[in-house]
């Protein structure tokens, strides 16, 4: 006899605009508990995916694509183990292999094929706009006139506009997936569908976010990029956990508002 296991989505709530400052500054403070295994987790994560993708032509890009959610997992459990004064060991990294392997990769095979159709659609559209893209031999790019290199430019400039900010509402779907099922059980498509209505009920501090972020993006690349050691992990891993905490478990978040 089998049971099911009732899984339950976890609630969802707004926050003050201020909370996506506050979301960077405690994911600075979990960060600081053990920066130097945080560089090495996201050396690990940018190395396997550029091997991947790169190694191994069309399939190399789609296995990084399905190992993306599974070791952003991992970071969620190193940020998990952080705040209840665990030590964070490499281990973490692999957490997401234990526990919705399955799903963690259908979320990004779902993202994939997400970002494979709106460059379809982006593609479209700028024909629709500017008229069909000429035809290039891109192995002969200097013998070209310069009305048709122009032309060209401007469909890679429409194309990469309108891919940017069709890419914004599955960012957004994107976003909590992997905590929300490695941590909440749900399956791949709830778990985005619930990260994409809290991103949306959410653009207020998401707007702070971004634009803090995006400043010290620019601030950590002055320095021979050096800065970019701390905020990548940040932005990019222990500040998503901190938002993840702050929005969906109201009550024991790891940020308290003002």
């Amino acid at each position: 006899m089998t049971t099911d296991t009732l899984v339950v989505a976890p609630e969802l709530r707004k926050v003050a605009s201020i909370q996506g400052w506050r979301w960077i500054t405690a994911g600075f403070q979990l960060y600081g508990k053990n920066p130097l295994i945080w560089i090495v987790f996201f050396l690990i994560y940018m190395v396997l995916a550029l091997l991947m993708a790169f190694a191994i032509p069309i399939l190399g890009a789609i296995a990084s694509a399905l190992l993306d959610p599974i070791l952003i997992a991992g970071f969620m459990a190193g940020c998990r183990a952080l705040e209840l004064d665990e030590e964070l060991e490499l281990s973490h990294l692999l957490a997401g292999f234990r526990a919705n392997v399955w799903q963690l990769a259908a979320v990004g095979g779902f993202y994939l094929g997400g970002k494979m159709l709106l460059i379809t659609v982006s593609m479209g559209l700028a024909g629709i706009f500017i008229g069909p893209m000429p035809d290039v031999d891109f192995s002969a790019l200097e013998s070209m006139e310069p009305a048709q290199l122009q032309l060209l430019a401007q469909h890679f400039m429409v194309m990469g506009a309108l891919f940017l900010s069709l890419l914004i509402p599955l960012l957004m779907a994107f976003w909590f997936a992997p905590a929300l099922v490695l941590f909440d059980n749900l399956t791949a498509k709830q778990a985005m569908t619930l990260s994409f209505t809290a991103c949306l009920r959410n653009i207020g501090p998401f707007s702070v976010y971004g634009l803090a972020g995006g400043l010290l993006f620019l601030l950590g690349a002055i320095p021979f990029g050096l800065g970019l050691f701390a905020v990548i992990p940040v932005l990019f891993g222990t500040s998503v956990y901190t938002a993840y905490r702050d929005i969906f478990v109201a009550g024991t978040n790891v940020i308290e508002e003002a």
